[in-house]
């Protein structure tokens, strides 16, 4: 038994309580609210939604962290169930409710599901096509793209849309910034509410790194070595995560490289070397946006 086992909790005879949807209920709402209680010792959740049209084809099974959870529907006959988890245990499955999803032409209480881009997506590209799911008994859609930077401005708007897609003029991207879209769709007499995610544009490339350590010809008599730089502080108006990769060759030209290694979190790697010998090293940033910096000034380290 390891550490983990002993410090988790034993859950396997706790059962999970569910709260929605309920026993034979009817859902006219394609984006359907999955809720339970939650149960002492456990630290994740683990939803399953089966497909009772397709031999109860499972059609989700999805870890979530919270006791509740939303995912779109097509109109069909379903069951849910769910158990916890923690690190060693696991509880058994609720017993599998059925429920009903039937389309309504009333677009009040529904939701138009968004595909791409993905919410909060870095990107250096203008060249955006956004795409939709179709809505049943949409007549049309609306897109609106807002910029939010110091304030929300409206950018691009359109109506009667009958496609499930829409790109912008890239023009209307003036400015790194935060740019939310949204999409509602319309019948003749309802519609539904704005669905909306962001995109965070960033065509700012990454500061140029600068070595720390190891100092240039530096002379090293340990295997393992720590390798130091610092990035800079970013100063657009939007700040993506940046990585670090660092490159070591054999020769100053770096057509022999021995290591490429990306560093997510931080500015040091160490790196073992054993073999002895003169060797250089570089590093260059990239941010989630897919900007790269150039490459800092290489250096060189002697190893003994």
């Amino acid at each position: 038994m390891s550490c983990d086992d002993i410090l988790e909790e034993n859950i396997s005879d706790d059962l999970i309580t569910p709260i929605t949807p309920t026993a034979e209920s009817v859902i006219t709402n394609n984006l359907i609210n999955f809720s339970w209680n939650a149960a002492d010792g456990a630290d994740d959740y683990r939803l399953q939604i089966l497909d009772n049209n397709q031999n109860n084809l499972i059609v989700l099974d999805s870890v979530v962290s919270s006791t509740s959870f939303q995912h779109p529907l097509d109109p069909g006959n379903y069951q849910w169930r769910i158990r916890g988890e923690n690190f060693a245990y696991e509880t058994a499955y609720s017993f599998p409710i059925s429920f009903s999803v039937v389309a309504s032409s009333d677009l009040t209480n529904q939701s138009v599901i968004l595909n791409t881009p993905t919410d909060n997506l870095y990107t250096n590209s203008t060249n955006i096509l956004f795409t939709w799911n179709d809505l049943q008994f949409a007549d049309s859609y609306t897109f609106e793209l807002v910029k939010n930077l110091n304030g929300q401005t409206t950018v691009s708007q359109q109506t009667g849309i009958t496609a499930t897609n829409y790109s912008v003029n890239a023009s209307v991207f003036d400015v790194d910034a935060a740019y939310i879209w949204k999409v509602k769709a319309i019948n003749t007499t309802t519609e539904t509410t704005f669905a909306t995610r962001s995109i965070l544009l960033d065509r700012e490339a990454p500061n140029q790194p600068s070595l720390v350590s190891p100092t240039d010809g530096e002379t090293i008599t340990t295997i393992d070595i720590d390798f130091n730089w610092t990035l800079g502080q970013d100063s657009g108006n939007i700040q993506s995560t940046v990585e670090s990769v660092l490159e070591i060759a054999q020769d100053a030209n770096f057509n022999t490289i021995v290591e490429t290694i990306t560093v997510s979190n931080g500015t040091s790697q160490q790196v073992s070397i054993e073999n002895i010998g003169t060797y250089y090293w570089r590093v260059r940033a990239k941010d989630a946006a897919q900007n790269v910096s150039s490459y800092s000034i290489q250096r060189s380290f002697t190893t003994e």
